[in-house]
């Protein structure tokens, strides 16, 4: 049991470590330089929390990576949409940081809602997809 908590620790720490690198929005070079971070933040976190149950930590750091960069690329789509349609509403971000602090803060604690956490993001990235598909479907040009 103790694996499997601190399994979703970690996969609580990587979501937070993505959603607080994506809740500025940012594109570009800055951008991919915070998915770097969250990427190694995510490894970190998450091998960090295998090792305090005595377990190896180097399964953490790849998966915990994932996580955070996959996180961190829902989380700065929805934000930077989010900023791009209410223009001067930095508000959005802060919000967004202060849920991702939130999560860590609950994964510590209540390790398990991690796992809740990340099905909601998958399917906000599921979503998000489905509504981009359908965005243009009756636009096909006919020959």
């Amino acid at each position: 049991m103790d694996l499997f908590l601190a399994t979703c620790q970690g996969i609580g720490l990587a979501l937070a470590a993505g959603t607080f690198a994506g809740a500025s929005g940012r594109r570009g070079v800055v951008g991919f330089l915070l998915a770097a971070a969250a990427a190694i933040g995510g490894g970190v976190m998450f091998g960090a929390s295998l090792a305090t149950t005595d377990h190896p930590a180097w399964p953490g750091w790849p998966v915990g990576a994932v996580i955070a960069v996959f996180t961190f690329g829902i989380v700065n789509g929805v934000v930077s949409g989010a900023l791009a349609r209410h223009e001067g509403a930095s508000s959005i971000g802060l919000i967004v940081a202060l849920g991702g602090l939130a999560l860590a803060a609950a994964s510590l604690f209540v390790e398990p809602v991690a796992l809740v956490a990340l099905l909601a993001i998958v399917w906000l990235g599921s979503a998000r997809r489905r509504r981009a598909q359908r965005k243009y479907e009756g636009l096909r040009v006919l020959r």
